[in-house]
């Protein structure tokens, strides 16, 4: 398989999924979150949630995640995933305005829906219940299935992260 199909299908999870798990580290220890998000316009992914949880709490003291993206519901034959570390970093200002009404607006496209999950921009900001959230990667990797046809030792590929911004980039019909 060619470098480029690795980004195609990394690409192609983090655009057809709508969640992925969180995990953090703080000084309780470590926590994974199942997490909903947006794909933003550089490759980054939004993402909200209480000021008080476990993992905000640990992302206020350590900006480094890590995480899994992945369908659920694929059965083995079919099953993909995609594997990241990641920087967090907290939104405030102008960027947390324009994030918080992209973020409703493509997580909610329904109106009815968007209307009940809608907050303003000022219940993020710093000592509000919520804040907002953008995941920058820093390191992708994919299943080689090739790997496990040879081998059956179940390997990962390293994404080249230009590439998969360049591929994210192109907006899908």
């Amino acid at each position: 398989m060619s470098t480029s199909e690795f980004t195609q299908r990394a690409a192609k999870m983090i655009r057809e999924n709508r969640f992925f798990t969180l995990a953090t580290q703080g000084v309780d220890g470590v926590w994974a979150a199942p997490i909903n998000y947006v794909l933003g316009e550089n490759a980054e992914l939004y993402f909200y949630s209480a000021a008080d949880a476990r993992h905000s709490r640990h992302i206020g003291d350590q900006a480094l995640v890590a995480g899994a993206v992945f369908n659920s519901t694929a059965t083995s034959e079919e099953v993909d995933g995609l594997q990241f570390a990641a920087t967090c970093i907290t939104l405030d200002g102008d960027e947390l305005e324009r994030v918080s009404e992209y973020y409703f607006q493509v997580n909610f496209p329904d109106e009815v829906d968007r209307e009940w999950w809608y907050r303003p921009a000022a219940e993020f900001a710093p000592g509000a219940t919520w804040r907002f959230y953008k995941l920058q990667f820093t390191d992708v990797f994919v299943i080689d299935f090739e790997s496990v046809e040879e081998s059956r030792v179940d390997k990962r590929v390293r994404i080249d992260l230009q590439d998969l911004s360049s591929v994210l980039a192109q907006r899908v019909g």
